[in-house]
């Protein structure tokens, strides 16, 4: 048997990322939280006492093969696992990030393999469809290739949201996926969406996504709906029906959120808890 605290994950991005979603101006209020937050994932990770970190690539920052790179997974040095982005924040892709990939794994054992955030956004971008989405799916595959060269198993992961149905042979070159729902006014509905997910990719992992701002609707999650959304990862935790959770992000911490407050005390509570391995 495992615990709760082995499955989490941190979602993590460079700090400031998304101080331009805080700013006040944004929510036509005057919020009690500032709006400035200085994580970074590994401060992220610690704050909330969770052991595996995604790293993420925004604009191109961290850089595949940069010192700014090797710094982050030196952060990373307590982690259990550590997944790489092999596509940064709205699917920017430098295109040899999964060879940066196999050297950090020769390197660093804690390694566990890549993920492509937001790969359908070019598709939705494009005028041509269908080009697009065969563009994706042949990234994918090469992607999943050049993994192959690797010492050890290394898993490709990528972001799905509920909203969004796979396209032809998406799921062909990925071992799971991260499932999100980006409007926390549609988190009722999560079990429901889940399960229609659930019961079409049930080859794959899957670990659940849970924000802590709502970034659609730019305002934090309110507790009522974050015990909704934790409640029922814990319970899918427990059948053995997800591979973990997802929390994003250490780039909307520190700064006094009322979800992260209410966040920490939740998985103090539950994180020792035995869910399947």
């Amino acid at each position: 048997m495992a615990i709760v605290r082995d499955k989490l994950w941190m979602f993590g991005v460079k700090a400031h990322q998304d101080d331009i979603w805080l700013k006040p101006g944004l929510h036509g209020q005057n919020p009690d939280y500032f709006f400035r937050s200085r994580i970074t994932p590994a401060e992220g990770a610690f704050m909330l006492d969770i052991p595996n970190v995604l790293m993420i690539s925004c604009d191109g920052v961290p850089a595949p093969f940069s010192k700014d790179a090797i710094g982050y997974m030196e952060s990373f040095c307590r982690m259990d696992r550590v997944l790489w982005g092999c596509a940064g924040s709205s699917g920017f892709r430098a295109g040899n990030e999964e060879k940066f990939v196999l050297e950090l794994a020769q390197k660093y054992p804690n390694v566990a393999g890549v993920f492509l955030d937001d790969i359908s956004l070019p598709v939705r971008q494009r005028e041509d469809k269908a080009e697009a989405m065969a563009e994706v799916v042949q990234m994918l595959a090469d992607v999943k290739n050049t993994l192959k060269a690797a010492d050890k198993p290394l898993d490709t992961y990528i972001t799905w949201y509920w909203h969004e149905e796979p396209y032809p042979g998406l799921m062909d070159y990925v071992d799971g996926f991260s499932f999100w729902t980006w409007n926390s006014d549609d988190l009722p509905k999560l079990r429901e969406r889940f399960e229609r997910i659930e019961n079409t990719y049930r080859d794959k992992k899957i670990l659940l996504g849970i924000y802590m701002y709502d970034f659609y609707n730019r305002r934090p999650v309110s507790d009522e709906m974050m015990e909704h959304q934790c409640s029922y990862a814990l319970s899918l935790l427990k059948q053995g029906r997800i591979d973990g959770i997802m929390i994003e992000a250490n780039s909307v911490m520190g700064v006094g959120l009322p979800s992260e407050k209410w966040l920490r005390r939740w998985l103090e509570e539950v994180k020792n808890i035995e869910v399947p391995d």
